[in-house]
């Protein structure tokens, strides 16, 4: 029998169904930065797949659907799609920044609706998975810079 290779992701050899939450899967304790949370919501929508207007697929099971790019950021930090965080927020806002458009203004507010830029980016009907993981990689490395 071989043994499994020796890889940096915690998604390696894992299937959607084996994946309940990815915090289950990080170290208790363990700070990420922004750029790997960015990373590991990229190996996130690879290994449970890609959703639209949904932060997580609700008409399958909890935890065995797609994610979106925000809800791929919440479920690293928070290990819920829906569930905000101050580190999921720093993360979407730097996504935000490196997408191409500018995030639109929130009428309450008079900010800038990261959240919403990103969601609307990512819903985008000509948008794959593979452009979204894609940016994920992309803004992580231009934040790691």
């Amino acid at each position: 029998m071989s043994q499994p290779t020796r890889s940096s992701s915690p998604f390696a050899g894992l299937t959607p169904t084996t994946i309940p939450t990815v915090t289950a899967l990080l170290p208790v304790r363990r700070r990420l930065t922004v750029p790997q949370v960015l990373s590991a919501a990229a190996e996130c929508i690879e290994a449970r797949g890609h959703s639209k207007d949904w932060f997580e697929d609700v008409t399958v099971p909890a935890g065995k659907g797609g994610v979106c790019a925000v809800g791929a950021i919440r479920m690293v930090v928070t290990g819920a799609a829906v569930d905000d965080h101050p580190v999921a927020r720093a993360a979407v806002r730097a996504l935000s920044a490196w997408l191409p458009s500018e995030p639109p203004v929130d009428a309450e507010t008079g900010a800038p609706d990261f959240v919403e830029h990103v969601a609307d980016w990512n819903d985008e009907m000509s948008r794959t998975a593979a452009d979204v993981v894609a940016s994920l990689r992309a803004a992580a490395l231009a934040v790691a810079a």
